[in-house]
């Protein structure tokens, strides 16, 4: 049985930071671990809501169980889902499986709008990210993993973001269902399996379009909920299931984006309802029931394609202008 459930959530409640548009100089209101100024931790409030989501996913009621969770490689969301990894981890110790990690995959990144004069700063390398969060999984560690999209340095148009987590969703899917049955074939079990995702508003927004294949004439849509730490369910669609794999051209990308193996992995055709890896229906949209807060510090795209961090207010909803 394939991969038929994935979950998205948004990292929690974060620091700010700030950028000079006239230099492209970004500033930090705090230190942050990477020494990157655009790579700030969680608020303690976001540490809160890290500990309720892992509460939620570990909880009986809560199923399928994510198999495999992946996650962009800035601090803030790998700070969130860590909860959630240890406490898999302890469900599975319990039931005699073995422990399992995360992720890093490049390609759900932040987004940062697109730029001409200067580069956007890069996460830090997953060696570094690993003394921070151990259960990273590196390609020295599992499966030989390493990030199947590095975004350009120059940043995205909306369009562009979009065709670039649909790339990597579309590579992530192919990975897993390669992997289930690779293990299925090895145990003889079947069983239904969910992949957890943790990323930032904009890509997350993006993500949802690309899974289930649907853009709105109007990007400003609010179509998809992306609160700090809620989550969205998107279950497998059971028909046509080669559908959205056509590649597309390798042009709808930003200039400067990499793809690794660069002859593997392609931009599908996944718009028109078509959705990667065979098209995905959204069953749950911006779950927040599970914390304390609700739903808090909304986001859409408004306007125009590029990125404005815009100041971390105490409001419940933000929404932040591009």
């Amino acid at each position: 049985m394939p991969l038929d459930t994935i979950y998205l959530t948004r990292h929690g409640h974060r620091m700010n930071w700030t950028i000079d548009y006239s230099t492209g100089t970004y500033h930090s209101a705090f230190p942050t671990a990477t020494g990157n100024p655009a790579d700030p931790s969680l608020t303690a409030h976001g540490v809160r809501q890290s500990h309720e989501l892992a509460a939620h996913v570990t909880s009986d009621k809560f199923a399928p169980k994510p198999w495999v969770t992946y996650s962009s490689p800035f601090y803030r969301c790998l700070q969130t889902i860590q909860p959630s990894i240890d406490g898999l981890n302890k469900l599975h110790e319990a039931e005699g499986k073995e422990h399992r990690g995360v992720r890093i995959e490049n390609g759900l990144g932040e987004w940062f709008g697109a730029s001409t004069y200067f580069e956007h700063p890069p996460p830090a390398s997953p060696s570094q990210l690993r003394t921070y969060f151990p259960t990273i999984i590196t390609a020295a560690t599992e499966h030989q993993h390493k990030a199947h999209v590095i975004p350009s340095s120059n940043g995205e148009t909306i369009p562009q973001l979009h065709n670039r987590v649909a790339t990597a969703l579309a590579a992530i899917i192919s990975d897993v269902d390669s992997q289930i049955q690779a293990e299925e074939a090895r145990t003889g079990n079947s069983s239904s399996k969910a992949i957890l995702i943790c990323s930032h508003a904009a890509p997350l927004i993006a993500m949802g379009r690309a899974l289930t294949g649907n853009v709105p004439d109007d990007v400003n849509t609010e179509d998809f909920y992306v609160y700090t730490t809620g989550l969205s369910t998107f279950v497998r669609r059971q028909s046509n299931p080669a559908a959205g794999e056509t590649v597309g051209e390798r042009s709808l990308l930003a200039a400067g984006t990499k793809l690794v193996p660069e002859n593997e992995v392609q931009v599908p055709d996944w718009k028109d309802g078509k959705g990667v890896g065979g098209g995905w229906d959204c069953v749950s949209n911006g779950d927040c029931s599970f914390l304390s807060g609700g739903e808090e510090r909304g986001w859409h795209f408004n306007g125009e394609e590029s990125f404005d961090t815009g100041p971390m207010t105490d409001g419940n909803e933000e929404t932040a202008k591009l």
